[in-house]
């Protein structure tokens, strides 16, 4: 069979050549060697082999000089773009994107756009240049299409990019490109259609430049870092279909021409700073220009307003896409059948004040996706809602309203379902179980009961994000859960489960990377986990019932941030090969029955570097305090705080939560702050002193060493935790006098030092005076806020203090009395009995001198 037959073969009619091979989307696989004759045939003009698997093939250094148009984007090539390619001069289109591991020299580039006189068209986004863009750029006027997006390019933008006189597709996308917009030449007619500088770091608070460009038809300048206001004359663009400005820090309102463009098809200006209010009456009236609209985003802005969902879908007819979510206005829907494009295949109203579900939506036959989440709709969806999208709806989010009830479902083939933080009462929905493509499900804080069914188990072995949490589901652990392989997020806190954790568990915790099973009925022990646990970063097991001691095989899970055991009946000693994760965070073991003193039991002396929060309260711990372990604690030293954006600990975007004591009171944290710095040792039996070493910890935000059998006095280096807002050092054993340094701790809300043995003044700071009750239990404590008043004077206490710092005690003093009585006796007797005290009565001589001297000193200074 001649080749000229097979299919993607072009040959010429008359000489039979090979002139076009296409073997485009072959899935073809496999490299090609660099000295393959198929870049050489004599007359072959035109090559696709786009979007096939050519792996780390590279370019020859060949190429026949016939070719005009070249395609080999997709196809996972690699190495360099040799000099080579300059020699097709009759070269018409060059297309090599998508290529990650491709790359280009830039003075390659710049040959080809300054002396390829025939080309058309340089497509080769994705590959790496990574050269800044010369001041003037020099291109050939054959040039009509050139992109460059996602090419590492850095600098300004050449001065004359938007003058070039025959240039009509520019995309420079996702590259690093700053400064301002260049001007535009407005005494010519630029042709350019199509401009893409999405993605890149410009600056710069005025877009009059492109306001020059009346040729544009698509216009995308998402995420440049542009400020300032939207472009006034927006009318002058009388082709443009597309206009993205998203993604930026754009302010004020809509100009009044906004809605003026008559030709628009995509109007994109969300995720704004832009303000000011959109009226009802004068939108819907300009909106009736809108009529060619296929998709509108006014989303993530702060718009002020109210605008009538079915008006809005009459006046335009062709609109396939809406998103209002978070732009700040009010929709609001007389709930009358009003037209919707059947079209219609995205609607977004989260956060619009929607107090009831659109009766316009039955009209949308083919929607795919729907979010409805953050307003009032209350009561049960209506019947007919099963039926949107007619088994097309791969999104649906209906969280955070009243939501009482759901209709049968009939969503096949869908992916995200979010309808947590509502009221929904009843069974599990069975009709879930029929979702074979689902990705993500959360059903938390409702009311659901019963159990969940087995079929959970089997929809779809891709399911990766599972949330049953705060409901009231009761039952076994269900072990089909255990056939989600591809499980990363795993939630089924606050409800009833019972029975023992299955060890089936373990195979998915490969996948798993959070798990919180906490506050249940859960008994037994943990289950060991397998080696290849390395992607577990959180694992919740608070408040159930579990037995035994802490598994060793946690050990393996080398990436472990958070860890919860506490509140079951956990026993054995502390372990202590848990200092080894290198990146563990949070350790709460807290409600326990482990016990024995608290040891390094490794031999690795950096541990527990990382810790940030440590609650191993309400144990039956003895022995000192962990100094070993208190000193490796770095994370809680001059921790940096984020005044701007608080930071909190996620995984996947989806936040720990951990439930520990502050201010004396339980408290539960949804979101642990990164810069939240807690260690929590009471209700054990630790003996001695407070090492000083917990002073290091300046960024300590709570501290509670209460109910326990700690002696000796408070050390005032605790008095350089500069951060603390709680702290509790109640019913020990501690003497002496409160530091004076105690008064400096100026973000301290919260403070117990009661039911000791503290004695003396209690300093006068701006918080300790408002503690009254927490210092009770003293009764040789004296001074505000207490009513009984101090017989020594202030100064005394100062002195007292900088005694204690300096190493000055009375024990001491006392020791040098006694010593000194006996000494004076023996001496005393000496003298008496020799008759010789003439050398004693000169020392006493000098010394009152030197006693004189130091007071006339004291008296003139």
């Amino acid at each position: 069979m001649h080749c000229c037959k097979w299919n993607g073969v072009t040959c010429n009619h008359f000489t039979g050549d090979v002139i076009g091979i296409d073997l485009s989307c072959g899935m073809l696989r496999g490299a090609i060697h660099p000295n393959s004759t198929l870049f050489r045939l004599p007359h072959l003009q035109t090559l696709n082999l786009a979007y096939n698997d050519l792996t780390d093939s590279q370019l020859p250094h060949d190429f026949s000089n016939s070719f005009t148009h070249l395609n080999i984007s997709g196809c996972r090539l690699a190495g360099q773009i040799s000099r080579e390619i300059l020699v097709l001069s009759r070269l018409v289109s060059l297309d090599v994107s998508y290529n990650y591991r491709l790359q280009m020299q830039p003075y390659v580039l710049m040959s080809l756009l300054r002396n390829s006189t025939h080309l058309r068209e340089l497509l080769i986004p994705g590959v790496q240049i990574r050269c800044v863009l010369p001041t003037y750029l020099n291109i050939s006027s054959s040039l009509r299409s050139l992109h460059l997006s996602y090419t590492g390019l850095k600098g300004k933008l050449s001065n004359n990019i938007f003058n070039l006189r025959y240039l009509e597709e520019l995309e420079l996308s996702g590259n690093y490109l700053i400064g301002p917009l260049p001007k535009v030449n407005t005494s010519t007619n630029i042709p350019l259609k199509c401009l893409d500088l999405s993605f890149n770091n410009f600056s710069g608070e005025t877009l009059d430049s492109i306001v020059h460009l009346t040729s544009l038809n698509y216009l995308d300048l998402s995420s440049c870092g542009l400020v300032g206001s939207l472009p006034k004359p927006l009318v002058k663009f009388r082709h443009l279909k597309t206009f993205d400005l998203s993604l930026n820090m754009f302010s004020g309102g809509l100009p009044s021409d906004f809605f003026g463009c008559r030709s628009l098809k995509i109007l994109s200006p969300e995720s704004n700073q832009s303000d000011g209010e959109i009226n009802q009456g004068s939108t819907t009236a300009s909106c009736v220009q809108f009529i060619n609209l296929t998709r509108l985003d006014l989303s993530w802005n702060n718009f002020t307003g109210v605008w009538d969902f079915d008006a809005l879908l009459s006046n335009l007819p062709n609109l396939q896409s809406l998103d209002l979510s978070y732009s700040g206005l009010s929709v609001v829907s007389n709930n009358s059948f009003s037209y919707a494009n059947p079209d219609f295949l995205s609607l977004g109203l989260a956060s619009c004040k929607l107090n009831m579900f659109p009766e316009s939506l039955q009209a949308m036959k083919i929607l795919t996706f729907l979010d409805l989440s953050n307003n009032d709709i209350h009561g049960p969806i209506p019947d007919w809602a099963g039926e949107i999208g007619a088994n097309r709806l791969y999104y649906l989010n209906l969280s955070h309203n009243s939501i009482s009830g759901l209709p049968q479902f009939q969503w096949d083939v869908m992916e995200d379902l979010y309808l947590q933080s509502n009221q929904i009462q009843g069974a599990f929905p069975p009709s879930i179980c029929n979702m074979r493509n689902l990705y993500d499900l959360d059903i938390s804080n409702n009311s659901f009961s019963g159990v969940i069914p087995q079929c959970l188990g089997n929809i779809n072995s891709s399911l990766e994000y599972l949330n049953v949490k705060s409901n009231q589901i009761e039952g076994p652990f269900p072990s089909s859960i255990c056939n989600l392989r591809h499980l990363y997020f795993l939630d089924m806190s606050n409800n009833s489960f019972d029975g023992v954790i299955p060890q089936c568990l373990g195979n998915i915790i490969p996948s798993l990377s959070m798990v919180d099973i906490g506050n249940n009925h859960f008994h037994g022990s943990i289950p060991d986990v397998y080696k290849d646990c390395e992607q577990l970063e959180g694992l919740n097991l608070n408040g159930n019932q579990l037995q035994g001691k802490v598994p060793s095989s946690l050990s393996n899970c080398q990436s472990l941030i958070v860890l919860d055991l506490g509140n079951n009946r956990l026993n054995g000693k502390f372990p202590g090969w848990l200092g080894d994760l290198p990146k563990l965070q949070v350790l709460i073991l807290k409600a326990n029955k482990l016990h024995g003193v608290i040891e390094t039991s490794s031999t690795n002396r950096s541990v527990f570097l990382s810790m940030r929060v440590l609650d191993l309260s309400h144990n039956r711990f003895v022995g000192h305090l962990p100094r070993k372990y208190l000193q490796n604690f770095s994370a809680m030293k001059n921790v940096v705080k984020n005044s701007t954006k608080p930071k909190y600990l996620s995984a996947y975007g989806k936040y720990y939560s951990v439930t520990t004591t502050v201010k004396g009171v339980e408290q539960e944290f949804p979101q642990i702050l990164v810069d939240y710095v807690i260690v929590d040792l009471s209700n054990n039996k630790f003996e001695g002193e407070i090492p000083g070493v917990i002073g290091s910890l300046s960024s300590l935000i709570v501290l509670d060493l209460s109910h326990n059998r700690l002696i000796g006095q408070i050390p005032s280096v605790l008095g350089n935790l500069s951060q603390i807002e709680s702290l509790d050092l109640s019913w020990n054993q501690l003497t002496g006098e409160i530091p004076q340094s105690f008064a400096d701790l100026y973000f301290l809300g919260f403070l117990n030092l009661s039911e000791n043995h503290l004695k003396g003044r209690i300093p006068e700071g701006t918080q300790l005076s408002t503690f009254e009750a927490s210092f009770g239990g003293n009764p040789e404590l004296c001074g505000l806020p207490l009513a009984k008043k101090c017989v020594h004077p202030l100064e005394t206490q100062l002195e007292a203090d900088e005694d204690m710092e300096s190493g000055f005690t009375w024990r001491v003093v006392m020791m040098g009395y006694g010593c000194g009585t006996t000494l004076g006796l023996v001496m005393g007797y000496v003298m008496l009995s020799t008759g010789r005290p003439k050398w004693f009565n000169a020392i006493v001589d000098a010394g009152e001198h030197m006693i004189h001297t130091r007071k006339n000193t004291r008296r003139f200074t």
